[in-house]
């Protein structure tokens, strides 16, 4: 199986990405180690986005680079929200994008024949 560079920089992205959205959203708020999660988790859901419009696997963008756009923005107001004291708008921009982005793991993954198919082979 040859896997392209796009798809292999997505995956190493957005895999430790769904693991560490988890820890934040479940642990402390406002701790140091918080934090640290936080700008760690944004760099790799930017990465997992940006990433994401290379992966085009009918040769064409498709309906989940919708969600990359998404992303993009509800991380970058919920990390401006953030700077700016705005508690209740970072927990929404933020665990939305979180929820979104284990759908569309979900969603990319399980179906059936079409699109992880033609993203792996």
């Amino acid at each position: 199986m040859d896997i392209s560079l796009p798809i292999l920089i997505h995956l190493f992205a957005v895999t430790p990405a769904i693991g560490l959205g988890f820890l934040n959203l479940a642990m402390k708020k406002g701790t140091s180690l918080h934090k640290l999660f936080g700008r760690v988790w944004v760099a790799l859901m930017i990465i997992a986005s940006l990433i994401s419009f290379l992966i085009q696997p009918t040769g064409s963008l498709t309906w989940l680079h919708l969600f990359a756009i998404l992303v993009i923005v509800s991380v970058s107001i919920g990390t401006y929200a953030i700077y700016k004291q705005n508690q209740k708008l970072h927990l929404h921009c933020m665990s939305g994008a979180y929820i979104g982005t284990v759908i569309s793991a979900i969603v990319a993954a399980s179906v059936p024949g079409l699109l992880l198919h033609q993203l792996l082979f």
